[in-house]
C-alpha cells in the first residue's frame, strides 16, 4: 500500500496499483466512505469499456450511482465541463453524503476532482485511473483543475482523493499512442528522483519489453510511490514537489500553443524534457552524454524529441503566463545528474530560445 500523508490534511490517501481493482472498487470505497451516492465520472471511451463493471461493484456495495461522461480529450478539461458536471449533480440530487468517483485518465481526474472540491462546498472523491500517465502521476497528489485558452491548469484547487485504485488491466486497451505518451511521466520520475527507473527502461527498451503492461507495473508502482513521498512533504508545490515540473514549462506551453490538439500531454512533456536536459547541460553542468542518452531513450520509447518548426507567439505568451514563474523570470526545473533536480530561474528567455530552436528538425 502506498500512502499520501499531507500535514494539516486529516484524510490519508491510499494508493493501490494492481490488476483487478475495478471489480473491487465498491467494497474498497466502502472502507473510506459511508454515504449512499457515488457520482461516477468517465469519458465516453472509458465509459464504454469499464463503467459497467464499476457500476456493478458500486451498486453491490450499496451505492446509488449517478453517471456522467465527458467528451474524450484534453479539450474537455474546461470550465464548461466543470459547470456541466455540477449542473448534472444538482439535477440528480447529489448531496453532501456523496463520493465522486473519477474513472479515466488525467483529464477525468482533474475535472471530476475539481468539481468535487467545489460542489456542495466540497465532496470526497476517489480516482480510478485507466492510463499510464494517470496511474503513475496525474491521479496522485490532489492537484485538480481545468485549462483556460491562455494556459494549462490555470483554474484549480488542491483536493486530495480518499483513495486511488490503479487497475493495470486497463492499460491493455490503450491506443499505442496513449500508451507511449504515459511513459514520459514515469521516465521523468526516474530522471529527477529514481535512477533505477531509468536503468529499467534501458533494459526494457533493449528487448522491446516496454509495451507489456505486466512489465510496466513495477515501474508505475515506483513512480507512484516517489510522487506520494514528494506530495506528503510538499502538498502545495512550494518546495521539493517542484521537481515534478521537470519538462512541464515547455510542455504545457506547447499544449496551449496548439490549442491542446497537436500533442498529448505526455508527448509535450517528452519534448519539454529534452529542452530541460539541454538547458541543464548549458546552465548547471549536466554531462552532455547523459542528456543524449535520455533523448535516445525517449525516441526508443516512441516519443517525440524534435519540433517540426519553431513555436510561434502563442507558445511564448503561454510561457509568460506560466504559473511557475518566479520573481525575476521563468522558473524551470533542471537536472544536474540523473536522480537529482534543481530549481533554476532564467533571468531572460534568450538561452531557452536557443534551446527550443535546437529542437527544430532540420530538413
Amino acid at each position: 500500500m502506498i500512502r499520501v500523508r499531507v500535514s494539516g490534511v486529516a484524510r490519508v490517501t491510499d494508493v493501490r496499483v494492481a490488476r483487478g481493482l475495478l471489480r473491487r472498487a465498491g467494497p474498497i470505497l466502502r472502507t473510506h466512505h459511508a454515504g449512499d451516492t457515488a457520482a461516477l465520472v468517465s469519458d465516453r471511451t472509458v465509459g464504454r469499456l469499464y463503467a459497467a463493471r464499476v457500476v456493478k461493484s458500486l451498486e453491490r456495495a450499496g451505492y446509488r450511482v449517478v453517471r456522467a461522461a465527458l467528451r474524450d480529450g484534453e479539450r474537455s478539461k474546461s470550465l464548461d465541463s466543470f459547470r456541466a458536471l455540477c449542473d448534472r449533480w444538482a439535477r440528480e440530487g447529489v448531496g453532501r453524503d456523496a463520493i465522486v468517483v473519477a474513472l479515466g485518465g488525467g483529464v477525468v481526474s482533474d475535472v471530476a476532482g475539481f468539481a468535487a472540491s467545489a460542489f456542495a462546498r466540497g465532496l470526497p472523491w476517489a480516482a480510478l485511473p485507466t492510463t499510464i500517465l494517470a496511474q503513475a502521476d496525474a491521479s496522485i497528489g490532489g492537484k485538480v483543475g481545468v485549462n483556460l485558452p491562455g494556459g494549462k491548469n490555470l483554474v484549480g484547487a488542491f483536493h486530495q482523493p480518499a483513495v486511488v485504485l490503479a487497475d493495470t488491466e486497463t492499460l491493455r486497451t490503450l491506443t499505442p499512442r496513449a500508451y507511449r505518451a504515459g511513459l514520459s511521466e514515469i521516465l521523468k520520475i526516474g530522471v529527477i528522483r529514481r535512477p533505477e527507473i531509468v536503468s529499467r527502461f534501458y533494459r526494457l527498451a533493449a528487448r522491446g519489453g516496454w509495451g507489456d503492461p505486466s512489465a510496466l507495473e513495477p515501474l508505475i508502482r515506483m513512480a507512484a510511490a516517489e510522487k506520494a513521498r514528494l506530495v506528503s512533504r510538499d502538498e502545495r508545490d512550494r518546495g521539493v514537489r517542484l521537481a515534478l515540473n521537470f519538462g512541464h514549462s515547455v510542455g504545457h506551453a506547447l499544449e496551449a500553443a496548439y490549442g491542446y490538439r497537436r500533442y498529448l500531454h505526455g508527448e509535450a512533456v517528452a519534448l519539454g524534457m529534452v529542452a530541460a536536459l539541454r538547458l541543464s547541460v548549458l546552465e548547471i553542468g549536466l554531462d552532455p552524454i547523459v542528456a543524449i542518452e535520455i533523448e535516445s531513450l525517449l525516441r526508443q520509447l516512441g516519443l517525440p524529441t524534435r519540433l517540426t518548426r519553431f513555436p510561434g507567439s502563442r507558445f511564448w505568451k503561454a510561457l509568460g503566463r506560466d504559473k511557475k514563474r518566479g520573481r525575476a523570470g521563468l522558473r524551470v526545473i533542471l537536472c544536474p545528474a540523473i536522480g537529482k533536480s534543481k530549481v533554476f530561474e532564467l533571468s531572460s528567455l534568450t538561452v531557452l530560445r536557443r534551446v527550443v530552436l535546437s529542437l527544430v528538425r532540420q530538413t
